[in-house]
This record gives C-alpha cells, sequence and structure tokens, in this order.
C-alpha cells in the first residue's frame, strides 16, 4: 500500500535533484542578464558622451563669440585719412610737340652741287657762319657783280642831281638814274640772299637740328639745306579742344613733362592762343615757352602738358582709389567707432590720384583708403599705421 502511494505522488521525468538544477539555472540567468543590461547601459553612456561633447564645445565656442566682440584676432586690418577741406585745381592734359623759340629753314636758292659741308647735326652756330658751299664761285660772282652795279648806278644818280642842280641836266634824266639805282639795288639784294642761300649762311644764333644734304649731292632750287633752331627757349604747342578754352585763356602757368624725363617736370608760360578753330584737329593751338639752357630738350620731342583749367576753393577732396561705383553709385567706407559704414556720395571733377565729394561726406570722417574691398556695411574693422 505504501507503495503504491509513493508512485501516485511523482511527477513524471522529475526526479529529487530537479529543484537544484532549476535553482542554478534561474541565477545563471540572471547573472547574464545582468551583464547584459550593465553593457547597454555602458554603450549608452559613451554614446551620449561623444555626442554631447562637439555640442558643448560649439556652444562654448558660440558663447565666446558673442561675449568677445571686440576679439582683435576677428576684426579687419583697414588704413584711414582724416578728410580734410582745401583747395583743388583742375587739369587739363594735352598732348604737343617742342620746337625752338626760333627755328629757321634753309634751302638752296639756285642748281648747284655741293662742295663742302662745314658742321654736323647738333652743332652751335653762330648767326653770319657759313655752313656749307653749293656752286659757290658762281653765287660769289653774281654777289661781287650786283655790287658793282649798285654802287654805279648810285654814282649816276647822285651826279645826275648835281647836273639839274647847276643846270646842266633835266629832272627827266634824274628820276631815270634814280630808278636805275633802285633796280640795281634790289637786284643786290637778290644776289645777296642767293649767294646767303648758296654758302648756307645762319641768321640766327643757334644748334643745327638737321642736315639735309651731303658733299658733292646736286641740288635744285629749294631743295633744303638746314634745319637751325635757337633751343636756349623751347615752344610748345598742344590743342585745346572747345570745352576748356576758356580756362585756357587766363592761365599764367603750365606744367610739361617729356617722355624722355618722365620724372622731371618743366614749369612752363602759356604766351599765346588762337582766336581761330583749326579744321584739321578742331582744337584750339596753344603755345607754351618753356626755359631749356641745358639743352636737353630736343626739337620735335614729344611732350604731356597739364594745363590748370578750373579752381574749386574749400571743397573736400580725397583719393581716388578710395571711390568704389555700384550700381552707377559711388561710394566710400568710413570708421565709425570699430565699425565700418558704407556712404553713397556725389562726386565732382576728378583727376588720375584725387576727387572731389560733393556731398555725402563731411570733414573730419576717417575715410577708409585700404582694405575697403574686404569690408561690408557694419563690419568690424582695426585701424592699423
Amino acid at each position: 500500500m505504501n507503495a503504491t502511494t509513493h508512485t501516485r505522488d511523482r511527477v513524471p521525468g522529475r526526479n529529487a535533484a530537479d529543484p537544484i538544477r532549476s535553482q542554478t539555472h534561474r541565477t545563471e540567468t540572471s547573472r547574464v542578464m545582468t551583464a547584459a543590461l550593465a553593457t547597454l547601459l555602458l554603450a549608452g553612456t559613451i554614446g551620449l558622451s561623444a555626442c554631447s561633447a562637439p555640442a558643448e564645445a560649439q556652444e562654448a565656442g558660440a558663447t565666446a563669440a558673442v561675449e568677445r566682440p571686440g576679439d582683435t584676432r576677428r576684426r579687419i586690418p583697414v588704413r584711414v585719412t582724416v578728410t580734410e577741406q582745401g583747395d583743388f585745381v583742375e587739369f587739363g592734359e594735352y598732348v604737343g610737340e617742342a620746337r625752338g623759340l626760333s627755328e629757321v629753314h634753309l634751302t638752296a636758292a639756285a642748281p648747284g652741287r655741293v662742295a663742302t659741308v662745314a658742321v654736323e647735326q647738333g652743332d652751335a652756330v653762330t648767326a653770319g657762319q657759313s655752313l656749307a658751299a653749293i656752286a659757290p664761285d658762281q653765287a660769289r660772282t653774281r654777289y661781287q657783280t650786283a655790287v658793282l652795279n649798285e654802287r654805279l648806278a648810285r654814282e649816276t644818280w647822285e651826279r645826275e642831281q648835281r647836273f639839274l642842280e647847276q643846270g646842266n641836266s633835266f629832272q627827266l634824266k634824274v628820276d631815270q638814274a634814280h630808278l636805275a639805282w633802285l633796280q640795281a639795288r634790289s637786284a643786290l639784294l637778290d644776289a645777296e640772299t642767293m649767294r646767303d642761300s648758296q654758302l648756307a649762311i645762319a641768321p640766327i644764333d643757334g644748334t643745327v637740328v638737321r642736315r639735309h644734304i651731303q658733299p658733292h649731292e646736286d641740288l635744285e632750287p629749294g631743295d633744303p639745306t638746314f634745319d637751325i633752331a635757337d633751343m636756349r627757349r623751347m615752344l610748345v604747342t598742344v590743342g585745346v579742344p572747345e570745352a576748356d578754352i576758356s580756362g585756357v585763356r587766363d592761365l599764367d602757368r603750365a606744367e610739361v613733362v617729356f617722355s624722355a624725363f618722365p620724372d622731371r617736370v618743366f614749369e612752363g608760360t602759356p604766351t599765346s592762343f588762337a582766336r581761330m578753330r583749326s579744321d584739321r584737329t578742331l582744337t584750339y593751338e596753344v603755345e607754351i615757352e618753356i626755359d631749356n639752357a641745358d639743352g636737353e630738350i630736343l626739337s620735335g620731342q614729344t611732350a604731356r602738358v597739364r594745363l590748370a583749367l578750373r579752381h574749386y576753393p574749400e571743397v573736400v577732396v580725397v583719393p581716388s582709389s578710395a571711390v568704389f561705383i555700384r550700381n552707377n553709385q559711388s561710394y566710400v567706407m568710413v570708421v565709425e567707432g570699430d565699425t565700418a559704414r558704407e556712404l553713397p556720395v556725389r562726386t565732382g571733377v576728378t583727376n588720375a590720384t584725387e576727387t572731389v565729394i560733393l556731398s555725402g561726406l563731411e570733414p573730419g570722417a576717417q575715410l577708409v583708403t585700404e582694405g575697403f574691398n574686404r569690408l561690408a556695411d557694419g563690419a568690424p574693422v582695426e585701424i592699423v599705421q
């Protein structure tokens, strides 16, 4: 009976050791779950730290940027000048050509062969000096003949005048003798001119700026021989447009620069201007006289002439490089405190270096002269020396 009872009380598939194994299994499962949970918590913490570090750094940087507006490392360096009122002179620039104050062009008066040439280009000559000989014997003979004829004609006229006073002649003969003397005198002047031409006599003191002939060359009447110029004073001729001629009329000085001497400015004096416009250039010719005592300027050299046309007193003048244009509006940059401000301005006359400001900019402003191309309105700046 007892054996039967024990059999009914057993659960199939289990034995006396099952509760211990079940407890052990539950313990290991709990330990594994605890380790997995710890691992997940550790990974989450690491992930949150990795994500939050840049955000905190960015927030700290942004806070620093906001809290440190005076940080000079973030400011744009600029150079400035303080605007002032002053006088401005508007100049006109023109291109001209220099020549000697006195220039003569010698030509052959009669046909003949060049026997000798006594001077070269660049030689200094004096008035009355012979520069060459062109058929000289013929020229001298013609001149000597003319001198003799003039003397004989004069003596004949004077004799007839005495005879008339004595009653031994007639007025008609006196008049005829007078006419013959006048004709002989005219022939003498022609012979003298021809002699001077054939001997290339210099009529002025100056310099030979050009020699046109060579020895043994055959010349015809009118062929050029020499150009002579007084180079101690030079004359520069420029063409001035109609719009500027009114200002030129009252000029008392001019600035002349030659291509050969770009760093030297010659002070000139306007001496005359044309009263009639040239049909060829549609300009008025103005002559400027300059000193050339050292002889550095040569005839024919090109010159750039600056003429003061108009005077503007007490205006704000700024460097032309400090003015910029956007959408047909002129602007400048100024510094107010430590901030750049863009100002629209109205400009007036200008030249290569300076511009007149008619409105929009007052005297005493700190005008940005260097670095404004990197600025925008309201940008922080730092003024450097």
